[in-house]
């Protein structure tokens, strides 16, 4: 962040100012201040490494092309924002017609506009293209197939039937023309103009020039977008780009002001793209319907390309908010414009990657993948991804799936980050010995906008030393943890070598781990809708397949509502046990949850005397007692503390002896304050009586608590201090 931006004290620092600088200027004063981003960029290329473009706060409305920059891994060049200002990289221009008519029937507004827009923005919030069933990205409708037509059992290649769920026939919609979000291949979802379809009628059709694909009758969805009749709903638009006519009906049902400048409508996917660049450090800003595109290049006549590469490419405290969109809306079938960092090239037959991070970021509303990367040791660290992939369009050579975080390199890792609420079949998925540890997942693909998958998916050759541990995954129809296979193997080989130990996982599908000469250790897997179904499911076999898996896998020390091998087809309901050359000390039985000391608050501690301490090895992953001065808590770190176990407003035992908490990002101090009066907790200086005491080291984050009394409600606050600055925490409260 911040911080590290100012080690460079000899850096040359160019100033930019979108309102009140020149191109022509020296840019080195905030009073003779360049223009735009890529004058400064220019400057950059005849500068030494370590010298900075600073952006002053305003918007950018740029596509900046980057070449040619040579910095080094401690003297990287710097583009962010200026002091403790966040500049805009806006993809957006300002929608100021000359005037609106209004439909009073309809309530739609209409006005030609300039510029042919593929999204459009109210105060910066994006609103939802005309679209059928209606749904909206305001109360986030949109992620849910509840919200989807649903296709009957007897749609076939180029022709949908809707079966009746949402009930396209009775809704009397003309979908001739308008485009088809298709769902029709478990994990991957495309896209097509309706062919024909007549008003009141069940059935359209599309060209299915995609070949073969994994159909899957059962759960086959679709629904309908980008055509005028299809608006009727407020908060959708319309543009009509043979004409330029924008429509758009507004919640308040009365049109915009021509000269606001409110509504925005986005012109731009990447608004700076890199190559041939070694040593650049992209950092707080951002970046508003605009996104960032880093890629290698290898030789080919062909395409008229040469060999170039990026190396050291660095995101840091960056907020991405609807970084990728469609181009439905202009006819286009092709997958949302993600934000690529690829450093992966072939140089003379060899494959040559290099090094990129993101570190600190925000990912909101992308369309497509949050993020897509490849490279070696690519470091994803502290970001927060939520509501992303609400379509699921994601197919092609590069992405094939929906995925938020989408890996294709080797020994990356994936660390603290927080992903919540977002769509497609995938929530991270990985390239070869990966590293993905303490990570936050909620509501993985809670809309089942897209079917399959997993919140973290490990291919076949990413299994072979992957490290899988000290994850939360939490409240999703998906598989938690998932090692994939194909079936039936039919001589394909199966991953092998990785390791899954030490995560929580409740209220998923479970976690599966299939392959062999795996290591599963010391993982909580809690199911509370369990159906007889394995929640820690090692298998065994798959079905009726003849193939068998995990003969040479380890399990031990884990606990769950119920562990097996999967389902037995030969003598069901029965399920297969537990494989593997070394099965032990597992506890698998409905009452786990009586195992651990308050699971509703995300205390997994064991309970003292309980099945998880009766043998020579701890049962779980967390160590019992209150002694311990640390207690793991996955997930993005702020500047202040987060994460509050026992969790803010619940209610929890009055014997309960500590209180745990995340601690503060990059925080060295922090201090704990404790009462009963929400106010005086609040207000509390250290020289107050509900000033408890200060924990020196980083690392610890339990703090003890003195005795309770039941049928009462205490509030405690911690402040993180990092380099002498205080970050004061929420109060949080507990009742006993």
């Amino acid at each position: 962040g911040l911080a590290a931006d100012y080690m460079i004290v000899s850096a040359t620092q160019y100033i930019v100012d979108g309102k009140l600088g020149d191109d022509s200027n020296s840019g080195k004063r905030t009073g003779d201040a360049f223009r735009t981003i890529q004058r400064c960029v220019e400057e950059l290329k005849v500068s030494k490494p370590g010298d900075e473009c600073r952006l002053r706060s305003g918007r950018y409305h740029e596509e900046v092309h980057i070449s040619g920059l040579k910095g080094t891994s401690d003297k990287p060049f710097i583009i962010g924002g200026y002091g403790d200002e966040r500049p805009i990289w806006d993809g957006t221009v300002l929608i100021q017609p000359k005037s609106w008519s209004f439909d009073k029937t309809t309530g739609i507004c209409s006005a030609s506009i300039k510029d042919d827009i593929f999204a459009l923005l109210l105060d910066d919030e994006l609103l939802t293209p005309a679209r059928w069933p209606n749904a909206l990205w305001s109360d986030k409708t949109l992620f849910n197939n509840k919200y989807w037509g649903h296709c009957d059992e007897k749609s076939s290649y180029g022709n949908i039937i809707d079966d009746g769920f949402a009930d396209l026939a009775k809704s009397g919609i003309d979908a001739n023309g308008s485009m088809a979000i298709l769902n029709i291949g478990s994990w991957i979802t495309y896209v097509r103009p309706v062919l024909s379809h007549k008003p009141g009628s069940p059935k359209f059709t599309y060209d299915h020039d995609m070949g073969t694909v994994p159909w899957n009758k059962k759960h086959n969805q679709y629904y309908l977008e980008a055509s005028l009749s299809l608006l009727d709903a407020p908060e959708e638009w319309f543009y009509d780009n043979i004409t330029n006519i924008l429509y758009y009906i507004p919640r308040s049902g009365i049109c915009p002001d021509p000269k606001s400048t409110a509504l925005r409508g986005r012109t731009i996917d990447y608004g700076l793209t890199i190559k041939d660049t070694n040593g650049l450090k992209i950092s707080n800003m951002t970046f508003l319907a605009a996104n960032i595109n880093a890629y290698s290049t290898s030789r080919s006549k062909k395409k008229g390309t040469k060999y170039t590469r990026i190396n050291e490419i660095h995101l840091d405290s960056l907020m991405f908010k609807f970084p990728s969109s469609s181009h439905r809306m202009l006819g286009s079938t092709d997958q949302p414009k993600y934000t690529r960092l690829i450093s992966r090239t072939r140089h003379n037959k060899n494959i040559v990657r290099g090094h990129v991070s993101v570190v600190n970021c925000t990912f909101e509303g992308s369309e497509g993948p949050a993020l897509v990367h490849d490279g070696i040791g690519n470091y994803i660290h502290n970001n927060f991804f939520e509501y992303n992939i609400f379509t699921g369009q994601t197919y092609g050579w590069e992405v094939a799936v929906g995925g938020v975080i989408l890996g294709n390199g080797e020994d990356e890792t994936i660390s603290q980050n927080y992903l919540s609420y977002n769509g497609g079949s995938e929530g991270i998925k990985t390239g070869l010995t990966p590293t993905v540890k303490f990570n936050h997942i909620v509501g993985h693909c809670a809309g089942s906008n897209q079917n399959d998958g997993g919140a973290i998916q490990i291919t076949i050759p990413g299994q072979n030393g992957a490290n899988i541990s000290h994850n939360w995954v939490r409240d999703s129809p998906k598989h938690s943890i998932r090692f994939d296979t194909p079936h039936p193997l039919n001589g394909r080989k199966v991953g092998t070598n990785g390791y899954v130990g030490y995560n929580v996982v409740w209220d998923t599908k479970g976690m599966s781990i299939k392959g062999d000469n795996h290591t599963v250790a010391n993982n909580l897997v809690i199911d509370r809708n369990n159906k007889g179904k394995c929640s820690l499911c090692v298998f065994y076999k798959l079905w009726k397949y003849i193939d068998i898996f995990n003969n040479y896998t380890t399990t031990i020390n884990n606990g769950a509502t119920q562990a097996d091998g999967g389902k037995d087809a030969a003598r069901l309901p029965n399920n297969h046990p537990l494989p593997g050359a070394v099965v032990d000390n597992n506890y698998s039985d409905k009452d786990v949850l009586k195992q651990v000391v308050d699971p509703d608050n995300w205390d997994f501690r064991p309970v003292a005397g309980g099945e998880f301490t009766a043998g020579a090895s701890l049962i779980g992953p967390y160590l019992p007692g209150s002694k311990v001065k640390t207690y793991w808590i996955p997930g993005r770190k702020l500047f202040k503390t987060s994460t509050p176990v026992p969790v803010s407003d619940g209610t929890t035992s009055f014997t309960r002896d500590v209180v745990m908490f995340l601690g503060g990002y990059m925080a060295d101090k922090h201090h704990f304050y404790f009462g009963m009066d929400k106010t005086r907790v609040e207000k509390a200086t250290k020289s107050d009586t509900e000033y408890q005491y200060t924990l020196h080291d980083d690392e610890e984050n339990v703090l003890s608590l003195p005795t309770l009394k039941k049928g009462s409600q205490y509030f405690w606050r911690v402040d993180a201090q990092r380099q002498g600055t205080n970050y004061k925490g929420d109060v949080w409260n507990f009742n006993t």
